[in-house]
């Protein structure tokens, strides 16, 4: 789930509560059995704002930690990163380990990420 943009620009998201509880609800409606989904926390999740990544992933870890069938249907999570946060266009001054693609969390946050995403499941 990636979120998307509506016909005047604006971005939509797709991974709080509320939206992960209809998916949820719809594949037990079509008889699913082993529904599942995976969250990208970048693109028009979090509008491209490749920080607001830490944030949607742990709001995604805080529902699933309360709702057993959001738990269940939510497998992972899937965030952009690179060494170097940002993002940069190629050009003489090239930087080794930043994106030249969509901007990235870099590596210390992605480090802090993982951590506290593995801290979130040893709650539950």
């Amino acid at each position: 789930m990636r979120g998307g943009v509506d016909k005047y620009g604006k971005t939509i998201p797709n991974y709080h509560y509320e939206d992960l509880k209809i998916v949820s609800d719809l594949y037990k409606k079509a008889g699913l059995a082993n529904p599942a989904v995976i969250v990208d926390a970048n693109h028009s999740n979090s509008d491209k704002k490749y920080k607001e990544q830490i944030r949607i992933v742990m709001d995604v870890m805080h529902n699933r930690k309360y709702h057993p069938e959001i738990r269940k249907l939510v497998k992972g999570v899937m965030i952009e990163s690179y060494l170097i946060e940002g993002r940069q266009d190629i050009c003489e001054n090239y930087v080794r380990g930043q994106s030249i693609t969509d901007p990235c969390l870099g590596w210390e946050d992605t480090k802090r990420l993982i951590l506290d995403i593995y801290a979130k499941t040893k709650e539950y």
